[in-house]
């Protein structure tokens, strides 16, 4: 069996980021927060969507919280914006092991434009009820502060979604449901940084679609001979690279939109 070596380095960041997130249970203290706001090294970082949903409850953000969103902005609008979930969410790890269970029959019913949906409704609750609605419930905080503080009853949450991935609708919280990823998707298109193809070389095999994790982002590309992957759903995990036999995909460098 051919080891995919972007899969390996996938997980091998995956998994650094939650020994990163549980750090301060282990009474380290170089890192501190959790992927909404966080501190390396006294770097300040900020979560895109929270800084945003903070703006709309106060009209205004600190210059602290103002550098760390851009830092943030800068790193995944350069390498893609669904980076973040192909290779930082925890939500997004969990779910990539729902797929190592050879159940077959879950539905594959996907509407992508739904996480758009949600982004508002975020926006839409944070205004009405004045707290940053995501935060308050997204999967990716309570991840978070499980394994900072340990386990508690919000991490229900968590399980429901693995639940309904393993045995109703696989990858739907990821793929249609989360704001986050609406507004990484949205950054995406902003990204030099894309999987190229080369038809002279393709054999048309079907194996970058089979483990892709959005693997209509391939269609345009191989049924149209695109010469790149343009959409923002993209999460340049490299799995179709690397699962290539033809040696036809590789990451390159595009112009943004």
């Amino acid at each position: 069996m051919k080891v995919n070596r972007w899969t390996v380095w996938r997980r091998i960041v995956q998994i650094l980021v939650l020994l990163l997130l549980a750090t301060p249970s282990f009474g380290l203290s170089f890192f501190e927060g959790n992927l909404g706001a966080a501190a390396i090294l006294g770097l300040q970082l900020s979560d895109p969507l929270a800084a945003l949903q903070i703006l709309i409850l106060t009209g205004s953000l600190t210059l602290t919280m103002l550098s760390g969103t851009g830092i943030i902005l800068l790193f995944y609008g350069i390498l893609g914006g669904r980076v973040f979930c192909g290779w930082v969410c925890p939500v997004h790890f969990m779910t990539d092991l729902t797929d190592m269970f050879p159940w077959t029959k879950r539905l594959t019913f996907w509407r992508l434009e739904w996480k758009y949906i949600a982004l508002a409704i975020t926006g839409i609750l944070s205004f009405a009820l004045g707290v940053p609605a995501f935060e308050t419930f997204s999967p990716i905080g309570i991840a978070g502060r499980a394994l900072t503080f340990g386990a508690s009853s919000s991490l229900i949450v968590l399980v429901l979604i693995i639940i309904i991935e393993l045995i109703l609708v696989r990858r739907i919280w990821c793929r249609c449901l989360c704001p986050l990823g609406g507004f990484y998707t949205l950054l995406g298109h902003l990204s030099p940084l894309s999987v190229a193809y080369d038809q002279a070389k393709c054999t048309n095999c079907g194996e970058c679609q089979r483990v892709c994790f959005v693997p209509e982002v391939l269609e345009p590309t191989l049924n149209k001979q695109v010469d790149r992957v343009h959409s923002g759903e993209c999460t340049r995990c490299g799995a179709c690279i690397g699962i290539c036999p033809d040696h036809a995909l590789n990451f390159g460098i595009r112009k943004p939109f």
